[in-house]
């Protein structure tokens, strides 16, 4: 009852836990921690039979093997799972125990048990390795909601009614049997109180014969007298002690019997020792490793938090770079644009100024053509005018100068040259005034793209 007293300590004050331990054992294990463990057998044999009748294949294996259910499950009720189970599962189960009021948690775990780890156990060939491996799987049974939900919705069929029921069955049986075993000792223990007190007696009678030999050799009248009754008490005592010895050797193989079982049950509580004692450092060691797990984990995930912001930083680096020179391509795009626009535009203009100057180029000819046909026209004219002023002189001979006529014919024709001439110049004047007109437009045109 020790872990009982150490579970409830810690949960609270002494004074409490020993009044709690006490409503414990009275209340709802009545029976189970007396001297004969009355209530005990009879859930025993209660849960072999539910066993039984929900899990016949197992059953039929553990017979096989020649393994008892009590083994199995009396650890688990004496102890109320206590250093079965891992703690928290533990816990839960108290929790439903103390809540209902009675034992039917307990049945419901130990079946829950069976039904988690029964395939487990029929793969077993040994008596020895189902007990173990039972053991070590309950060991770890960290999985405390999976056993609790198991437990009550997948035992629903075990109540508090059946279970008095079938306690009912078996309890008259098991009483049968604390009674011959009550009686059985008692006839032993009579028995070797007899024999005490013949040893006794023997002891004494001994001494008295020892006494009377000592006075027989003074008065030799009265040994014969005394001897005889002596030596027939004597065999008398011995005869009853060889049937002694009898009893004494069969209850020398009890108590051999006895002493091996107890022996028997301190190697097994030692092994089960052992083996939770390997199964806490098998844990401890896999909570140190996790631990490690945990640390190295923590460590790379900082590391690869470490990377991603670096990455992050890159990225977000590069993204205001491609921003940059996203931005330089658009603006060279658009002067390329506006280069191209210019180009188009000079283009435009050199063409509209070979149109210009071509069509000066025929209005100079045309202007040269008519020139020349107008100096045509004033050798024409000086010669009419000569052949008329000879005419007229040959009609009229009025003696004239001729060379007055000569220079008034010249002066005449120069004035028709100079003439033509300044309406030449003029005219090219006005054209090479409008080209540089354009040209002038086509520059600030391009100094200017976006006014354009």
């Amino acid at each position: 009852m020790n872990f009982f007293a150490g579970l409830l300590l810690l949960m609270m004050p002494e004074e409490n836990a020993f009044w709690t331990l006490v409503g414990i054992i009275d209340d709802y294990f009545d029976g189970y921690y007396t001297e004969e463990m009355i209530e005990s057998q009879v859930d025993q044999l209660v849960f072999e039979e539910l066993m039984r009748e929900r899990f016949p294949k197992l059953a039929s294996h553990l017979d096989y093997l020649g393994v008892q259910v009590t083994w199995l499950s009396a650890p688990w009720f004496f102890s109320i799972f206590i250093n079965i189970l891992p703690w928290e599962s533990v816990l839960r189960i108290w929790d439903v125990i103390l809540f209902e009021g009675n034992r039917v948690m307990l049945f419901r775990t130990a079946l829950a048990l069976i039904e988690l780890y029964g395939p487990a156990l029929v793969t077993t060939k040994d008596a020895g390795d189902a007990i173990t491996l039972l053991q070590s799987l309950a060991g770890s049974t960290f999985d405390s909601s999976q056993l609790v939900l198991t437990s009550c919705m997948g035992f629903l069929c075990v109540t508090n009614a059946k279970l008095y029921e079938l306690s009912e069955k078996y309890r008259p049986d098991v009483l049968l049997i604390v009674e011959e075993r009550t009686k059985t000792g008692r006839q032993v223990w009579k028995d070797s109180k007899g024999l005490a007190s013949k040893l006794y007696n023997f002891k004494h009678d001994h001494e008295s014969l020892m006494e009377e030999r000592k006075s027989a050799k003074d008065s030799a009248d009265g040994d014969a007298s005394k001897s005889e009754p002596s030596s027939s008490y004597l065999e008398e005592l011995l005869s009853s002690l060889s049937a002694d010895t009898e009893v004494d050797s069969v209850l020398d193989l009890q108590e051999r019997v006895g002493r091996m079982k107890v022996e028997l049950f301190r190697l097994l509580e030692e092994k089960r020792a052992a083996v939770l004692r390997a199964e806490e450092l098998e844990t401890a060691l896999v909570e140190l490793v996790k631990e490690d797990n945990r640390r190295e984990l923590s460590a790379k995930i900082e590391e690869l938090e470490q990377e991603v912001a670096d990455l992050h930083q890159g990225l977000a680096d590069k993204k205001e770079q491609e921003a940059a020179v996203h931005k330089v391509l658009m603006q060279l795009e658009q002067e390329s644009l506006i280069t191209e626009d210019a180009r188009k535009h000079a283009e435009q203009d050199a063409a509209e100024e070979r149109n210009a100057v071509i069509v000066l180029q025929e209005k100079y000819e045309k202007a040269m053509a008519s020139i020349a046909l107008m100096e045509d026209r004033v050798a024409m004219a000086e010669s009419i005018l000569e052949a008329t002023m000879q005419s007229e002189l040959g009609l009229t001979k009025v003696p004239s100068p001729p060379q007055t006529q000569l220079d008034s014919a010249r002066r005449k024709v120069e004035g028709l040259l100079s003439f033509g001439l300044k309406w030449r110049d003029k005219s090219k004047g006005k054209s090479e005034e409008s080209m540089e007109g354009k040209s002038n437009s086509s520059t600030q045109d391009r100094e200017n793209p976006g006014h354009g």
